[in-house]
């Protein structure tokens, strides 16, 4: 199973890692880290978090306090379609 992004969720996730790093490297890297241990752990367990309330066809992973990963399970790849800051408005809220 591969991981795939769509290129808004990459856009959002690495100005978020950015902004992250930017305040403290050491935040940065640890949720770096824990994006990383995260996307390992789906690629292995395909429904390692649960569905959202609105989309059930979309999982919803929190990856830190403030900040979640939506995605989607295809045939052949994970694709993340979303990765936000959860104290901000989002349709997956």
């Amino acid at each position: 199973m591969i991981v795939e992004w769509t290129a808004v969720a990459e856009d959002d996730y690495l100005a978020l890692l950015e902004d992250t790093y930017k305040f403290s490297a050491d935040s940065g890297v640890e949720l770096y880290e824990r994006m990383e241990s995260l996307l390992h752990n789906l690629t292995k367990f395909r429904h390692f978090c649960p569905p959202t309330e609105k989309f059930p066809k979309f999982r919803r992973c929190v990856v830190t306090r403030h900040l979640s990963l939506v995605y989607e399970v295809g045939e052949n790849a994970i694709t993340v379609i979303s990765v936000f800051d959860s104290r901000s408005r989002s349709p997956f809220l």
